[in-house]
């Protein structure tokens, strides 16, 4: 039975490279949004020179470029901690490109804290962008406090995981009573 569960243990370990299909992925999806980010800029840009843009909507396309940039910011961290943390951890060791010093800081934890708040920010970008774009009707004051929920949810999450984290990372204290020596 050892030898059973000593051989799936390495075939599990081997397929971790199966993850990289999901990493090239993201990857793609960051060319995605790279593609998305210049023609959107590249008509604001027009608009700019060629026609008239009232105030509220320029602040609007511009926010709608930096949710855009967060995004492709938290895919990339996505895929660049997750081959490092899952995938290899030595493709750095062996090559010229210069690692990027909060990796070395990584690990499930720090990732899942940093893709809360990445999500924290381009929720209150998004709410903002939400409320900046609306008129104040019954349908839109609706839609502003969903929204105000699920940004407070998203917060209350992040909060949840560093609370937890910091919880299981307490050493308990030493039970022998006070004045003894070890």
């Amino acid at each position: 039975m050892e030898k059973i569960l000593s051989g799936f243990g390495s075939l599990l370990y081997r397929m971790r490279f199966t993850m990289l299909f999901f990493y090239v992925g993201l990857v793609g999806i960051i060319f995605g949004i790279l593609g998305k980010f210049v023609l959107e800029t590249y008509k604001l840009m027009n608009t700019l020179l060629f026609a008239d843009l009232q105030k509220i909507d320029l602040i609007i396309k511009v926010l709608e470029l930096v949710d855009m940039t967060m995004v492709a910011q938290l895919v990339w961290v996505v895929a660049l901690a997750g081959v490092s943390l899952f995938v290899t951890t030595d493709h750095f060791d062996n090559s010229d490109m210069k690692k990027p010093d909060w990796l070395d800081h990584v690990n499930t934890y720090n990732l899942k804290l940093k893709l809360a708040f990445a999500i924290i920010s381009i929720s209150g970008v998004h709410a903002l962008k939400t409320y900046l774009s609306g008129e104040l009707t019954l349908a839109s004051v609706q839609v502003m406090t969903m929204i105000a929920i699920i940004h407070f949810t998203f917060v209350l999450s992040a909060i949840g995981i560093s609370f937890a984290e910091r919880l299981t990372r307490e050493t308990p204290h030493d039970s022998k009573p006070h004045g003894t020596e070890p």
